[in-house]
């Protein structure tokens, strides 16, 4: 419709192709990575303290997990019960959490000063992030999909938005990530993450 995000337009695309075909499947939408701010929109530190600049605004709460420990049990529940999840789609989310609260917890967790810095507009994503420049389709993307989710919710209505939790009650919050990762706000790779885009 009326944002630019193939990051959620390419992907509902593919799964309307497979369920055209004659096999049973099943889908998880995994919610914002707790990683992102390690790879790709890493805080800046400075004398003042740090700034964290987060790609929404601060006061909506939004779905983030971890992708390295969410996926897991979400796809083995719908493997060991493949009839009751037959056609289902369904959200993999840690916590709804906003961007405020996100810096908070950092801050309480790290014991490093930080502030929220808005990422959430073009002019603030490069201001903050200029290595995204070279790039004007991922600055499209990025800029796109984010809007999206603020003006029409990252999922679509009527998702059992509990799901995950229900089955992975273990399922990591952002402190609990913050605190098992032991991340400090330094850029870390999962062997994703392009190092032109890293903040410089």
């Amino acid at each position: 419709g009326t944002k630019w995000a193939p990051h959620f337009t390419d992907k509902a695309k593919i799964e309307d192709y497979i369920r055209g075909l004659p096999i049973r499947s099943s889908f998880v939408y995994l919610a914002f990575y707790y990683t992102n701010f390690l790879e790709y929109y890493v805080p800046r530190g400075g004398e003042d303290g740090i700034d964290f600049a987060i790609y929404l605004p601060p006061d909506i709460p939004m779905p983030f997990c971890d992708p390295l420990t969410a996926a897991g049990p979400a796809v083995r529940e719908m493997f060991d019960h493949p009839t009751r999840y037959a056609g289902e789609a369904l959200p993999v989310i840690g916590e709804f959490i906003s961007a405020q609260q996100m810096v908070d917890t950092f801050v309480r967790v790290t014991g490093k000063r930080a502030r929220y810095a808005s990422a959430y507009s073009r002019e603030d994503l490069l201001r903050h992030f200029p290595g995204f420049a070279g790039d004007e389709h991922l600055v499209r993307e990025l800029v796109g999909m984010v809007e999206y989710a603020v003006e029409y919710g990252y999922y679509a209505p009527g998702r059992d938005l509990t799901w995950s939790r229900k089955i992975d009650p273990n399922a990591l919050t952002w402190e609990q990530f913050l605190k098992r990762s032991k991340w400090q706000g330094d850029l870390l790779s999962y062997g994703a993450a392009e190092p032109e885009l890293a903040p410089t």
